[in-house]
This record gives structure tokens, sequence and C-alpha cells, in this order.
């Protein structure tokens, strides 16, 4: 039986969502058996990006690992999602991970997002904003 091939582990992941007012960067590195979230504004200053950290927790990296394969992040490499037609503005993203020991997968989109873009940015929310 042919089985869908899964994401084991992470190294680090990153998301990058720009609207017209704020771009905000969440980070998720893996530390051994916990995963640091993190979620910073993205300002720029004297010609330079500037990452304002707004909110950090720890989680299970065994957790994150189930996210992205409940997300089908593996699926995302290579997404490339066109701005539609019309669309004057929203949201641009760009996404990146190292995945299985070393694979590279690049996502980016302007208001044109993978399936389960909307499922992953919600769990991310709710790991950052859950009190301990």
């Amino acid at each position: 039986m042919f089985k869908r091939e899964q994401i084991t582990s992470f190294s680090e992941i990153r998301l990058k969502v720009s609207g017209m007012r704020l771009t905000e960067v969440y980070e998720i590195l893996c530390c051994g058996d916990d995963a640091e979230v993190s979620q910073y504004w993205l300002s720029y200053k004297n010609h330079e990006d500037n990452y304002n950290l707004q909110k950090h927790v720890t989680v299970p990296a065994a957790d994150v690992i189930d996210v992205l394969n409940q997300c089908g992040i593996l699926k995302w490499d290579g997404f490339r999602g066109k701005n539609p037609r019309g669309v004057l503005d929203g949201t641009m993203f760009s996404f990146t991970a190292t995945v299985n020991g070393g694979r590279r997968l690049n996502a980016d989109g302007s208001n044109n997002f993978p399936k389960h873009y909307r499922d992953f940015t919600d769990v991310l929310y709710r790991m950052l904003n859950t009190d301990k």
C-alpha cells in the first residue's frame, strides 16, 4: 500500500505575512524535544530590518510536527500563489522550512494561499495566545 510521505523532523520554519501596515514574522525553531515559537513585528529603520519580538512560547516539537503533517505542509513546496486579477489590496506571504534532515520547502503568494494555510496560521495564533 502506498504511504504518504510525512514530516518526521524540522529545524526551522519561517512564515512572513505582509499587509499594508504591518509585516509579521513567525519563527519556529526545533530545540531537541521542544520548539521555540516566536512572533515578530518587522520594521524598517536606517536601511535595516528590525525584528521586534511580540510573543514567544515553548511547545513540544512533536506537536509542531503533527500540525505540519495535518496541514499538508510538504505539498506547499513550490506553491506560487499569483495575485487574483482585480484584487488590489490584501496579504502576501512567504514560507520557508527545513524538514526531514535538510529538505528545504518554499512557498509564497499574494492573496492566494495553499490548502490549509488558514489552519496553520490559526494554530500559530492559538499557540502564541494560550495562557499557560
